[in-house]
């Protein structure tokens, strides 16, 4: 779960609105966005095997909406997960559990978004054709952070990495983006099925 919140707290980077500089990475996720409301990306990752097993990969689809709502809908598992500004869901049909975060955890998994619409900003490097770092600076209650991505020839973003424990970095690679007309928060707040136990993030 802490790496998907990670990918959503950087995705909304990129779609944060209102920057007084925006940055050249965030361009054109961010027109797309303004344009039409609604981005979608199919999503690829691995999550690591335990005790020496191979990794696992991973496939969903990534849906963004202003001025903060994210979705994932991960292929397989059926699992959906979501985050609003006053809080989330996380469905686990395996399980038969659907996890809800309050408010503060969900702003908290947004870090990203806060920090740049707060007006505590960020900073990019370009490191290569296509290849930028994005930077946060410290606060007094958040270490500093960083992502490097790279974009695809239309601009929008094909690959994220982000630290990972243990000095790892964790890779997200998106394809095929397109750009809908917006759904609205509906569309980002899940309901528990029948027979699905719901339990609140502890």
């Amino acid at each position: 779960m802490k790496r998907l919140v990670g990918l959503f707290a950087c995705v909304l980077l990129w779609s944060a609105p209102g920057l007084a500089a925006p940055l050249e990475s965030t361009r054109a996720l961010r027109e797309g966005l303004a344009a039409h409301g609604r981005a979608e990306a199919l999503l690829s990752w691995t999550v690591p095997g335990t005790s020496g097993t191979a990794t696992t990969p991973m496939h969903g689809t990534l849906s963004l909406e202003l001025p903060a709502l994210a979705r994932l809908d991960i292929r397989g598992s059926g699992e959906q997960v979501t985050l609003r500004a006053d809080g989330g869901e996380w469905l686990q049909p395996r399980l038969h559990q659907m996890v809800r975060l309050d408010a503060r955890r969900s702003v908290a998994a947004m870090g990203w978004w806060r920090l740049l619409v707060g007006g505590e900003g960020a900073s990019e490097r370009a490191l290569g054709s296509r290849h930028w770092r994005l930077t946060i600076a410290a606060t007094a209650r958040t270490d500093a952070d960083s992502a490097d991505v790279w974009l695809d020839a239309r601009g929008l973003p094909s690959r994220l990495e982000m630290a990972a424990v243990g000095g790892d970095r964790t890779v997200y690679r998106l394809a095929g983006w397109r750009f809908t007309r917006a759904k609205g928060v509906s569309a980002f707040r899940l309901v528990a099925p029948s027979g699905v136990e719901v339990v609140e993030m502890p």
